[in-house]
């Protein structure tokens, strides 16, 4: 006590180090089970997509529909690389690190809730859209759904320190209802393609006057041309800056509208109407959700080529650098996005590639040469299709691996199966 009075309360061998005493107190609540290990969907409600930090001003009622994306994993990488917003192993986009899947959209209520399922085990970001299908605002990280597990959010970006509405007054009016359920886009759940989704209508309706041959080809090439990393239209539309997407950062929560296909030139030329093109509605949705999705362009992480140039390109560094002494174009810089020049090469119409415009006429035996290079690299497109285009098969090395991770998939399979069961499975089993 105060007096410097001690009173032996415990005792034992070899010694009680940092003692407390005990109270009786009451049981705490159990904690319910969040999932189930039956492999199936999770559910996610959204109280009100307008309450957040980063949602001021925006009228109630502009949301009409959540997007859910899929970012998948990556479970491949080269030591050729692309200079985006930091360093892509193989190149990926211009700027972002990983490839997307939309699973689906579903509605936004009137008081800006929403309730939906999702697929289990899969990281996913929400995306806010308009009437027209356009991005609002977009979240910046991702969430993952248990089997069976319900988890929700307050809004969009909410404060971290902001707890929900008590629910007295009046219940949201997506939980009044069943969950929705994704239906995918325009078709089932894919990894997205530009080369499919969107050059498609490039083709139609602006490569015969935007190519490289003709006088608007010199302000903007929309021609679906492979070239060294992705394709010529990608490059421009990036380069020059038609669209204006997040890419790798800033990591910063962005205001509604700052990004995405509402803020980007392409868009704007579209919708003001540019001569006598017309999009479908479907058209016009393709390229507003490639833009709002960062700019994807490749599927896929795994390559044909993981020792060439970006982990792309079908010339090997060999006939690069004898290309680069006959054209004089730099084609080690070209695969840093600071650094572009633009589309050089054409591997489907090897005489159109623009570096071969340095020589005076296409007798001369270096453009003979420079042009046989290029064509090589077309056949060897056409024997080993990378990962753009259809035919696609994986090096050796990243089928390895694929098959490395489905024996892990399978495994966990076996495990929660087990889980659920109530039984025990060991490593050797």
């Amino acid at each position: 006590d105060i007096f410097g009075n001690e009173i032996l309360l415990h005792f034992e061998e070899p010694g009680c180090f940092d003692p407390m005493p005990v109270s009786r107190r009451p049981r705490p609540m159990t904690v319910p089970l969040r999932r189930d290990f039956k492999d199936r969907n999770g559910y996610l409600y959204i109280l009100n997509v307008y309450e957040g930090t980063h949602m001021e001003g925006l009228p109630p009622g502009t949301v009409k529909y959540l997007r859910v994306v899929e970012s998948p994993e990556k479970r491949f990488w080269t030591h050729a690389q692309w200079g985006g917003q930091g360093v892509h192993c193989p190149a990926l986009n211009w700027h972002s690190f990983e490839n997307k899947r939309v699973l689906g959209t579903v509605p936004v209520a009137e008081d800006g809730s929403a309730y939906f399922e999702v697929p289990c085990d899969k990281f996913i970001f929400f995306q806010l859209l308009d009437a027209n299908k356009m991005m609002v605002q977009s979240m910046r990280s991702g969430t993952i759904a248990q089997s069976g597990e319900l988890t929700g959010c307050v809004g969009c970006h909410e404060n971290r320190r902001q707890t929900p509405k008590q629910f007295s007054e009046k219940i949201p009016i997506a939980l009044k209802r069943q969950p929705s359920r994704l239906s995918g886009w325009k078709g089932e759940p894919r990894l997205f393609n530009y080369a499919s989704e969107v050059q498609p209508v490039f083709d139609k309706h602006c490569v015969s006057c935007h190519d490289f041959d003709q006088e608007a080809g010199r302000e903007l090439i929309l021609a679906g041309d492979r070239t060294n990393t992705f394709n010529a239209s990608y490059n421009e539309l990036w380069r020059k800056k038609y669209i204006k997407a997040i890419g790798a950062g800033p990591s910063d929560i962005q205001q509604p509208y700052s990004w995405g296909s509402h803020a980007s030139k392409l868009v704007e030329v579209i919708r003001e109407g540019h001569y006598d093109v017309k999009l479908s509605g479907d058209e016009f949705e393709r390229i507003v959700t490639w833009i709002d999705l960062n700019g994807p362009y490749y599927p896929r992480y795994d390559c044909a080529y993981p020792n060439n140039l970006t982990g792309r390109c079908p010339l090997d560094n060999k006939q690069l650098k004898r290309l680069t002494e006959l054209t004089g174009v730099s084609f080690t810089k070209l695969a840093a996005h600071n650094q572009n020049t633009g589309p050089q090469v054409s591997f489907d119409r090897p005489r159109l590639s623009p570096c071969l415009a340095n020589f005076e006429n296409t007798s001369h035996p270096g453009y003979i040469e420079a042009l046989a290079i290029i064509e090589s690299g077309r056949r060897m497109l056409l024997q080993r299709p990378r990962a753009d285009m259809p035919g696609f098969e994986a090096c050796t090395i990243d089928q390895q691996r694929q098959r490395n991770y489905t024996m892990r998939q399978q495994a966990e399979v076996r495990n929660r199966k087990a889980i659920h069961n109530g039984q025990k499975l060991y490593d050797f089993d």
